[in-house]
């Protein structure tokens, strides 16, 4: 008998551990999720010159500290520029980093703010939702300061354009603000459905943060009338799925018009697509 309660004692290892290592991957995650979903990095020498001479840098303040965004605008006798696209970057990546597409972009009037998050760049603080929300807010009223403008004046000219991250960013933003046009490269449909496709559906629920990108364009197919939406995805992107951005403009084909790209993944997407995103910025 006692032999038979050792065996039975030992038959529940397995099982113990197998939790106890549950356990600790869920601890893990939750509590290093940030640092798996932002990857902040500041501007290296490779950056000295991408800022166009004609480019401003606008410096403000939110409660994640001191932040700074960018300010280019082609120069006109334009009081205001025709146009002004706020541009959104992917994770990882930097408001500079969209200069090689503003620098093809020829058209008149067109004007780009272009917004680095909390920690990127030359940004201080950390970023989540609501920091990153305070910056783009913030970035705007910077502008119109810059201009010596009211904020409304802007507001009528304003367009949006976000690859990855930055379409969850941009929606958002255009929650709080009118808009008239938005591009959004590889997006997703929510933060914790993205989150599912790298970690399993059961440790997706552990997310603190999440974007709702069908939620915001519900609201804003709502608007009278509502911004024209475009969607850019890769067919190869194994990052993010093109199922998403699919699913996405079948659910609002009144304001969503989808443009697969063929043989690009999630990164070089915008470089296959660049003439064809320069066409719909000009319409």
């Amino acid at each position: 008998m006692e032999i038979l309660r050792h065996r039975r004692w030992w038959v529940w290892l397995p099982p113990v551990f197998v939790c106890l290592a549950l356990v600790a991957i869920s601890l893990f995650s939750y509590f290093r999720q940030h640092s798996m979903l932002y990857h902040p990095r500041p501007y290296d020498a490779v950056y000295a010159h991408a800022l166009p001479q004609h480019g401003v840098e606008l410096h403000f303040t939110t409660f994640a500290g001191k932040q700074v965004a960018f300010y280019l605008a082609q120069e006109t006798d334009a009081r205001l520029p025709k146009r002004i696209w706020v541009a959104f970057c992917g994770n990882g990546s930097l408001a500079l980093d969209w200069t090689w597409l503003i620098a093809q972009d020829r058209q008149n009037g067109d004007a780009f703010l272009l917004i680095d998050y909390p920690g990127y760049g030359k940004s201080e603080g950390y970023a989540t939702i609501a920091s990153t929300r305070a910056a783009a807010d913030r970035a705007l009223d910077a502008l119109a300061n810059h201009l010596r403008i009211d904020e409304s004046e802007i507001e009528s000219r304003l367009n949006l354009i976000g690859h990855s991250w930055g379409t969850a960013v941009a929606l958002d933003f255009a929650m709080r603000h009118p808009v008239q046009h938005i591009i959004l490269i590889s997006v997703f449909t929510t933060l914790r459905e993205e989150a599912a496709t790298m970690v399993g559906n059961p440790l997706s629920y552990l997310l603190i943060e999440n974007y709702d990108n069908r939620a915001a364009l519900h609201k804003l197919a709502q608007r009278a009338p509502p911004p024209k939406i475009e969607i850019f995805h890769g067919t190869d992107d194994d990052i993010i799925p093109i199922r998403m951005s699919r699913e996405l403009a079948e659910t609002f084909p009144s304001i969503v018009k989808f443009h697969p790209v063929a043989g690009a993944d999630h990164i070089s997407v915008i470089g296959k697509a660049a003439n064809e995103i320069l066409s719909v910025m000009r319409q």
